[in-house]
């Protein structure tokens, strides 16, 4: 079913096993940012600063995030898979030892910029290493079920964040973090096999070209930019919300329970596509995801601006976008990869700086916006949704085989 290539004596026994392995690892950079969402107001009030101070603890973490993923994927073209993952989730320990150790909210954002940076190892080369063993169908399949494996994960983070911030003190969430990379980084060093066939004749030159081939790619265009629209609609909601729900009167814990409707939402969509009939069909995917993450976030503006500011209103349709993102982003993971099979670490890379950029940006965007209510922000998704929608009705995208 797949091949190994490098160090045998590491290689998991199953392609089950190496999709739990990289979910792990892939779930540490999620994680930190999910687990510490709901703790943001704490900081907020704990350094004395603003919604735009505290939201950068936030929005630079992610630009961080965006540059690891676009160096990771080339050395580890270069140097292998492991070594960079292992380098990668060392970092990401400093960094929240540092968050932990913070005295001033620049501290704090420098340890979260540091365990950022390490975080993005694992999202980078996960898919790397799928790009090394599988086609563009086979992969979007196994990337479903890697993302379903990392969603459990992911969906208990903002609730663990919720409870231990109400608890421990919003320090409490970097003491996760340490002990959560720690085992990773253990469990890397222990199981995780080369995947990358090492060739020394391949120099950083040939890995600069390939991604500048990617960049002149209208494809990739087309596929960034549909990603570019789920991160920059995820992370403001991500980097508001817990704002606007502390402004209508809820606790930082109960954003972290309604929030595990979003994962919910996404677990869903990707066991569909792992099951759907249609998963040999990439474009109808795409098609109906897209047009799914639209419907949910015009619903998300109707009720807000009807005045439904009951958590249920505003995550209901956040689930029916998570569910229809569950289609997108394995697709068009994929996809990207499959443009440059030789060099899968540059265009995973690529990819996941031009989304994560996306995202930040998206966040320092609309941090000085007001989060009284919950219409700046569904507005906001609203409105980059429908436009995701359009670009995909106006131009002709092609999926790979």
């Amino acid at each position: 079913m797949y091949r190994w290539h490098g160090h045998l004596n590491q290689q998991p026994r199953s392609e089950r096993a190496l999709i739990i392995l990289l979910a792990a690892i892939t779930a540490v950079g999620p994680v930190a940012l999910n687990i510490y969402a709901p703790a943001v107001p704490l900081a907020r009030a704990a350094f004395g600063v603003s919604v735009a101070a505290a939201s950068t603890t936030v929005s630079a973490p992610l630009i961080a995030f965006a540059i690891g993923l676009f160096f990771y994927g080339p050395l580890s073209d270069h140097f292998g898979r492991r070594p960079v993952i292992l380098t990668g989730l060392s970092i990401y320990i400093i960094g929240t030892t540092l968050a932990f150790f913070s005295t001033t909210i620049h501290m704090l954002i420098i340890g979260r910029v540091i365990t950022a940076l390490g975080a993005g190892a694992g999202v980078t080369i996960a898919r790397a290493i799928l790009g090394d063993l599988y086609t563009a169908e086979r992969m979007t399949k196994t990337l479903a079920s890697l993302t379903m494996v990392m969603v459990i994960t992911n969906a208990t983070a903002p609730v663990t964040g919720g409870l231990l911030a109400e608890a421990f003190g919003w320090r409490s969430v970097f003491v996760v973090l340490f002990a959560l990379g720690s085992v990773a980084l253990a469990v890397a060093w222990r199981f995780l096999p080369e995947t990358r066939i090492i060739n020394p004749q391949r120099y950083f030159k040939q890995i600069a070209l390939a991604t500048w081939n990617l960049l002149k790619t209208p494809r990739f265009f087309d596929y960034a930019l549909q990603c570019a629209v789920v991160y920059s609609a995820f992370f403001v909601f991500v980097a508001l919300m817990p704002h606007v729900l502390t402004h209508l009167g809820r606790s930082t814990a109960e954003y972290g329970f309604w929030y595990l409707s979003i994962s919910l939402g996404y677990f869903i969509g990707n066991w569909v596509v792992t099951r759907s009939p249609d998963r040999h069909n990439l474009r109808r995917l795409l098609t109906r995801g897209i047009l799914i993450q639209a419907i949910g976030g015009c619903l998300g503006l109707a009720a807000a601006l009807l005045g439904w500011w009951h958590p249920f209103w505003i995550f209901a349709p956040w689930a029916i976008m998570a569910f229809g993102q569950g289609y997108i982003l394995p697709t068009v993971t994929a996809n990207v990869v499959a443009l440059a099979p030789a060099f899968a670490g540059a265009a995973s890379g690529l990819l996941g700086f031009s989304q994560q950029m996306a995202g930040a940006l998206a966040v320092q965007l609309m941090a000085s916006t007001s989060t009284a209510t919950p219409i700046p922000v569904t507005a906001f998704v609203a409105s980059v949704t429908a436009l995701g929608w359009l670009a995909f009705r106006l131009r002709r995208y092609h999926v790979a085989s």
